[in-house]
């Protein structure tokens, strides 16, 4: 019985698993003949030939490789057959790796002929690039490239990274970008940092590769920026700071690296040399020995553990950029100027070597300078790319977890180099060893990761056990604590505002006693808190200059409500801070008009009755026939949170948004407008339009509205529709959401449109009361009005926010009027400056221009 039962379900199992699972991989399979014919042919190849250990025998190099002089004397053919031998087991593995997922992805993205097209091209095209840039440096005299010239060129690298990049034109915008980003990244990172022939001619392939994937794309040419969402651009520097950080580990590991940043394992490794020194070196020739001057460092593991400090830090630093913490990219900055410093160092005293008459300025030792450049412009470039993009990190550390960081670090430098100190004194080192200034240079060797030039040759000479111990010792003690500091303050739990995680936390609790629709945005970034004395409600607000921008009104027990907005004033009072109420409803009207206060309309919120809405008659057509194509096409409605959801619709989730992102002109846009980001909260639900091979044409995201502890609504937030979704997508999310929400709230709310407002309204939308000022509130508030009536249509291309409104009002809403409140119409210019800076928090100087023609135009 039992033998029966394992039989029954180990057939289930085969049935609903493994068959479903063999079918798929045996079609992918037959889809990439090509792919699979090419990697036998090169793994055959090498069995056949003994290369697998040690490379092609010598006697076969003619076959195995390409050179300059073998095409010369007529061996054309091994201009392909070099692709199908690899040089040791490790060349091996990667090249068929490499075969198989970037030729495969290329053969199914362009087709079979195309892949061989372009995988022939590309080695052609790589080998020919290669041999001319080779033939150029050597005829300059360069000591690195133009000793390449005669190189034996083996592998199928530079091929199978020109078909891969060249597929990428056909992938999905958030992959195409990935891809691009991490195959030219690693691809450059091997030139840099190892500098063999092969990483040369790989760069070379990637970058054919990647101008083809342009022309695929259909730009011919042209290079077209997509641009990418925050969270996106984050994960992209990250990747690109991870990637560059393990060079230095690349060239200890590499067999004799030669790249122009492989001096970096000397500069992090070993004292910076004198002047002196260099001359020993250099002095009469100009060529490796020269360029590695200055080894005398300590080795050992306690070099290492120094040594590896920067690209531990740098790693964990990447983490942080990833989850956008803002002092991570303060350390990243820090590190790579460090870097450029110490490499302009090298490039100084290099320079200011004598020239001797018997060694003149010649073209080898401007090689040579050459050599070390990259050392001070690849890190001082990346430095560049992220001070660009400083705008995309926007979560501050909590001020008290910074000053716990830096005591922690200044507590134990004190005891470490104090302890260091007393054994050197009692040592006699202030004799021995030239006074205060080798006391600091002694400090400066033991915990500096990058070290000072190494004036005081007599490193270990007449130390006591003490002094020895302390010496070796205290540099690595320090930066395993500084690591793990810096590991906890910027991957723990101690972001957000400066109101910090804790205060989050009593901001969710006080939104679960009530909020407006748009309330439950007081949790997202860059929001801080005011919280009255009692602790039954609180202000979201952002300060941009002088004034305190809120995002709708109080929230908390609704009795409290008006009391706190009173405290907020007499906070903003106290601190110089101008109050601006923004997209509240008419309930704050009464207490803020007796203070002098002014409205504005800015917005009409759309609010469905859901248990009274049916989707009957011929006004609901475009609703019934979204309902109906879904149907027919198999798509329905997946609810869930974010985490809750399946990996595979995670992922599409991201797509879609950056596929979003790509046809717009300016940045995403912030402060009522949520992402990706917004939605990964568990109390936020999302609904996905998906079909029935599991692929999502659109998604929505609803925010939750309490009332004294009772859901009672949701609010529609993000709204982005994928790059091949149906039509009438939309119109079949919101209906799906119609249908499912109205079990658990009565009425839900479609969002007001920002800097939109309904044609028939008129003036409305830009109506304005004031009081204690004449006329001059009303006329203030309608030259506002118009200025965001303009921003607003200049920002319609890109945004579509009347068109928005259009949209939602296909579904009869009920309207409610979201305002503006002001104190002094003298304040409003500062407001609207406020407001842009909270809109568009990403916009930058070229593209604040942009923008500005468009509100000429």
């Amino acid at each position: 019985m039992s033998a029966g039962t394992d039989v029954r379900t180990a057939s289930l199992a085969w049935a609903t698993v493994g068959r479903p699972a063999w079918q798929r991989s045996k079609a992918r399979l037959s889809s990439i003949p090509f792919t699979l014919g090419v990697l036998a042919a090169f793994i055959l190849t090498g069995a056949l030939t003994g290369s697998y250990l040690a490379g092609p025998p010598e006697t076969m190099l003619d076959l195995a490789s390409v050179s300059g002089p073998g095409l010369k004397s007529g061996l054309w053919w091994s201009l392909f057959t070099s692709m199908f031998f690899a040089t040791n087991p490790l060349a091996y593995l990667t090249a068929s790796l490499m075969i198989l997922l970037l030729l495969g992805l290329a053969e199914r993205k362009l087709g079979t002929l195309q892949a061989a097209v372009f995988f022939a091209a590309g080695q052609f095209g790589s080998v020919t690039l290669f041999l001319l840039i080779t033939q150029v440096a050597r005829y300059a005299g360069d000591g690195w490239l133009g000793l390449m010239a005669d190189s034996h060129l083996i592998g199928p690298y530079a091929a199978v990274l020109a078909v891969g990049l060249a597929a990428s034109g056909r992938l999905p915008v958030l992959w195409q970008r990935r891809l691009r980003t991490g195959l030219v990244s690693v691809s450059l990172l091997l030139v840099l940092y190892v500098g063999h022939p092969e990483t040369v001619i790989g760069f070379l392939g990637a970058l054919l590769g990647l101008v083809a994937g342009w022309w695929i794309q259909g730009e011919h040419g042209h290079l077209h920026r997509h641009r990418s969402t925050g969270r996106e651009t984050r994960n992209l520097l990250a990747l690109t700071v991870a990637v560059f950080a393990v060079g230095p580990i690349l060239t200890a590991v590499a067999r004799t690296p030669t790249g122009p940043l492989a001096l970096l394992r000397d500069v992090v490794l070993n004292p910076l040399p004198t002047l002196s020194q260099l001359e020993s070196y250099c002095g009469s020739t100009v060529e490796a020995s020269c360029l590695e001057a200055g080894r005398q460092g300590f080795a050992g593991p306690v070099g290492l553990a120094l040594a590896i400090v920067p690209v531990i830090l740098l790693l964990i630093c990447a983490d942080g950029m990833r989850r956008g913490r803002r002092l991570a990219l303060r350390i990243t900055l820090v590190i790579q100027l460090a870097v450029t410093a110490l490499a302009a160092v090298y490039l100084a005293l290099f320079a200011l070597i004598p020239h001797y008459p018997s060694r003149p300025h010649t073209a080898a030792m401007g090689s040579g300078f050459a050599h070390i450049l990259p050392l001070v412009t690849v890190p001082l470039l990346l430095a560049a790319v992220l001070w660009a993009n400083r705008r995309q990190f926007r979560v501050e550390t909590v001020p008290e977890a910074r000053r716990t960081l830096m005591a922690v670090l200044g507590g134990a430098l004190l005891l470490l180099a104090g302890g260091y100190s007393a054994a050197w004194l009692s040592a006699g080192g202030m004799t021995r060893d030239g006074g205060p200034l080798g006391l600091l240079a002694e400090l400066s060797r033991q915990y500096l990761p990058v070290p000072i030039p190494n004036l005081y040759r007599r490193v270990f000479a007449d130390r006591d056990g003490a002094e020895s111990f302390i010496f070796a010792f205290s540099g690595p003690v320090f930066w395993v604590i500084a690591l793990a500091g810096v590991w906890f303050v910027l991957l723990g739990r101690h972001h957000g505002s400066d109101a910090g995680a804790s205060d989050r936390a009593r901001v969710r609790g006080l939104l679960q006693e009530g909020g407006d629709s748009l309330s439950w945005m007081a949790l997202w970034e860059p929001n801080v808190y005011w919280f009255s004395p009692d602790h039954r409600g609180a202000v979201a607000y952002q300060q941009h200059g002088s004034v305190a921008l809120t995002l709708a009104g109080p929230f908390g027990a609704r009795a409290s409500r008006s009391g706190v907005a009173e405290g907020f004033l007499a906070h903003c009072s106290r601190h110089a801070l101008i109050p601006a109420f923004y997209s509240c409803d008419s309930s704050l009207w009464p207490p803020l008009q007796d203070r002098g206060f002014h409205r504005v309309a800015v917005a009409q919120e759309t609010r469905l009755a859901v248990r009274e809405l049916e989707f009957r008659g011929k006004e609901w057509q475009n609703v019934r026939t979204a309902l109906n194509r879904a149907a027919k096409m198999g798509v329905t409605a997946v609810w869930g949170s974010y985490h809750g959801l399946p990996q595979a619709l995670r992922g599409q989730l991201s797509e879609v948004s950056e596929e979003w992102a790509a046809e717009k002109s300016v940045p995403e846009m912030g402060f009522t407008l949520g992402g990706l980001d917004e939605l990964m909260d568990d109390d936020v639900l999302c609904c996905l339009a998906v079909d029935s091979d599991g692929k999502v044409h659109g998604v929505t995201s609803w925010l939750p509205v309490y009332d004294g502890g009772k859901l009672v609504s949701r609010t529609l937030d993000v709204m982005r529709r994928g790059a091949g979704g149906f039509p009438g997508v939309m119109e079949f999310l919101i209906a799906s959401a119609v249908l499912e929400l109205r079990k658990s709230v009565e009425v839900i709310s479609l969002s007001g449109s920002p800097l939109a407002r309904r044609p028939e309204d008129g003036q409305a939308t830009g109506e304005a009361d004031g009081q204690g000022s004449g006329r001059a509130g009303p006329v203030h508030a309608e030259n506002l009005v118009r200025i965001l009536d303009v921003v607003g249509h200049a920002l319609e291309p890109v945004y579509g926010f009347r068109s928005l409104a259009a949209f939602k009002s296909r579904f009869k809403p009920e309207y409610r009027t979201l305002y503006l409140y002001y104190q002094d119409p003298l304040h409003l210019p500062a407001i609207g400056r406020a407001l842009t800076r909270a809109y568009l928090p990403g916009l930058s100087l070229r593209q604040g221009a942009r923008l500005l023609r468009e509100l000429v135009n």
